[in-house]
């Protein structure tokens, strides 16, 4: 791993050299480089995949991409398939503030991290990819915490209803110990440009401390034991995650709108934290009604049957929860 940049390390501290020790002795008699993956999982990064595709396999329903774009490193960015545990479905798009797939030893641009934030089993119970990366100014200025190894993807899409959807689970490494002692790493999900990634029922962003054993933890699936990062068994590398939770925010008809979702570390570049969206979980429902569309077709004009260029955005609304 390549050493700190000036600042960032010096918020490491202690913790780093605590995790050294734990990784080392979890590690010890074998190559640290990287897990096997469980048959059949496998993931395909922005190495060899594009935004768009990102995009499109996220949208469902009554709802279509206009534009797509990711800011982070390649490995942080792409398509899973097979990944099933818990309750989430079995493919879709991840985002982390690691890698996504395992390093290969003999690879120069793999310096940064070891194993896959993702693939199962759980092997480690410090999982790191410190990439070097910047953060993200929304994202810092939402958390109030400076971000980095930001993982962004922003999709502009054109909504046939009142109301976008969007599934996802939140999983991270920070469960082990660092969850509790306020290591929070940052996650949020905007439409257009108001955050939507809700604890359901509530104004409180969805993150590592706001979800877990001890706070909401009706959301929360625990995969690891003190020093026994297999012993639960779900077949992913994360040490927990949450349930499917659903952003779910008002829009108007026909009017492109952005969804953004960004994921990043906090505090310092140490340990995954990973976003999986659920694929065609970007829906639209409560569709216009008979005499809405007539009217539109009769005076394209109004303002909610434009999805030209330059129609104003959509406007978030209710808080997210369980998907419905």
């Amino acid at each position: 791993m390549k050493p700190p940049t000036t600042g960032r390390g010096a918020r490491r501290g202690a913790r780093a050299a605590i995790l050294g020790i734990a990784l080392t002795a979890l590690t010890a008699g074998s190559f640290a480089g990287a897990a096997q993956a469980s048959p059949g999982q496998s993931v395909t990064t922005l190495r060899d995949t594009n935004a768009i595709t990102l995009a499109s396999t996220l949208t469902g329903r009554n709802v279509t991409v206009r534009a797509a774009s990711f800011t982070g490193a390649a490995v942080q960015a792409g398509l899973f398939a097979d990944a099933g545990f818990g309750a989430f479905p079995t493919t879709g798009v991840a985002l982390t503030s690691g890698s996504l797939i395992d390093a290969d030893p003999a690879s120069d641009a793999d310096v940064d991290f070891t194993r896959s934030a993702i693939l199962g089993p759980n092997s480690s119970l410090t999982t790191t990819g410190d990439l070097g990366g910047s953060g993200d100014e929304p994202l810092s200025a939402l958390v109030g915490a400076t971000t980095y190894d930001a993982a962004t993807l922003s999709v502009e899409v054109v909504p046939q209803g009142r109301r976008l959807l969007l599934t996802y689970v939140l999983g991270s490494e920070e469960y082990a110990t660092w969850a509790e002692t306020g290591y929070r790493d940052a996650f949020a999900v905007w439409v257009g440009g108001t955050p939507c990634s809700f604890v359901p029922g509530s104004d409180t962003l969805v993150g590592t401390d706001t979800v877990n054993a001890a706070t909401n933890s009706a959301y929360y699936v625990a995969n690891f034991a003190p020093n026994d990062p297999g012993a639960v068994g779900h077949d992913t590398e994360m040490n927990a995650f949450t349930v499917p939770l659903t952003c779910t925010a008002d829009v108007t008809p026909r009017q492109p709108v952005t969804v953004r979702i960004a994921v990043a570390d906090t505090r310092d570049g140490q340990l995954d934290t990973t976003t999986l969206l659920q694929s065609s979980s970007l829906r639209s429902t409560q569709l216009p009604s008979q005499l809405g569309t007539f009217l539109c077709r009769l005076l394209p004009w109004l303002p909610w049957c434009s999805g030209e260029e330059g129609t104003a955005p959509g406007i978030a609304g209710p808080r997210g929860g369980i998907p419905f």
